[in-house]
């Protein structure tokens, strides 16, 4: 995610790195992606929230190599683009000379 053009930072709290130096130590230092990205290599350099949205908390956050951390951020917005674009499609209608 490009800092640059997100508040993602300013949402975070305070103490964000003491959590994050929690996660690490708990992860042992190893990226914990069920399925790894090619170019992961094991060692775990960032921070996920697993279900996307400020749930700070330990349960919702993995540690994961940066490529993974790429990954699952670029699976999560490719879902999240396709939902919003099945919104803006019109429902199938009839051409008005067929009804």
């Amino acid at each position: 995610m490009p800092w640059s053009t997100s508040n993602r930072r300013q949402r975070l709290p305070r103490n964000w790195p003491q959590i994050r130096a929690q996660v690490l130590a708990r992860a042992h230092g190893q990226c914990q992606a069920i399925n790894h990205a090619p170019g992961c290599d094991g060692h775990a350099t960032d921070i996920d929230h697993i279900t996307p949205g400020d749930n700070h908390t330990l349960n919702n956050l993995q540690a994961l190599s940066a490529a993974c951390h790429l990954a699952k951020t670029a699976r999560e917005t490719a879902a999240r683009n396709h939902a919003r674009a099945r919104l803006r499609q019109h429902p199938d209608e009839k051409h008005p000379g067929e009804i």
